[in-house]
């Protein structure tokens, strides 16, 4: 008993030295994630693909024009139920990059409007759930805050938010934005950012030691 005891602690203890270790990667190192697009992939042209037989020392490379130049989008195979095998679809990549301290103020601003009663979602779930709803655009905005994550952010005449905000709405799932949140919400260290204004509090408030017990 004893031994098996202690076989569920140091099972216990790895996981959450793993937890601790998947949590510092993704704060030091970011994530990324991908989102498919509503379009289906289509394939060069016989034109094009003759123009790049012909003149073989031109590197151009072919690319669909209803997708714009500066998206990170490849072609990906996924599985379709339906279909009952995998299908091409065009897959948009993202990346968020450690959260910079403009972006988390950004981020906590946007989390403050959000008005959310645990009670009322006790009491009555599925009217209160509801009534969530008209939240959709403000959780848009905040991944999309999170994805951009530079100075842009904090100004409201830039487009770059609203046009990824409108990009989210329009491709997310609320399965896959419950788990960007997770995400974000992670990647703002709010632990680590209250255990700086503890230490800087603590050393604040230190009295400074007499001139007689200093050592020179």
């Amino acid at each position: 008993m004893a031994e098996q005891e202690t076989e569920q602690e140091l099972t216990r203890e790895q996981r959450l030295e793993i937890e601790d270790k998947a949590i510092n990667a993704l704060l030091s190192m970011g994530a990324k994630f991908s989102v498919p697009l509503k379009i289906n992939p289509v394939k060069p042209s016989k034109w094009f693909n003759l123009k790049k037989r012909i003149f073989r020392k031109r590197n151009k490379v072919w690319r669909d024009k209803r997708i714009p130049k500066d998206w990170d989008v490849k072609i990906t195979e996924v599985p379709d139920v339906d279909l009952g095998r995998t299908k091409e679809v065009y897959m948009r990549h993202f990346y968020i990059k450690p959260l910079y301290l403009g972006t988390i103020d950004c981020l906590r601003k946007l989390y403050i409007a959000i008005e959310y009663d645990e009670e009322a979602i006790q009491n009555q779930p599925l009217q209160e759930s509801k009534r969530l709803f008209k939240y959709i655009d403000q959780m848009a905005v905040i991944a999309a805050v999170a994805v951009l994550n530079n100075p842009c952010v904090t100004d409201p005449n830039d487009k770059s938010v609203k046009e990824l905000a409108e990009f989210f709405i329009e491709h997310l799932t609320v399965a896959r934005l419950q788990k960007l949140a997770e995400v974000i919400n992670q990647m703002m260290n709010t632990a680590g950012f209250t255990s700086s204004i503890r230490l800087i509090r603590e050393m604040g408030t230190t009295r400074p030691k007499p001139q007689e017990q200093r050592i020179e």
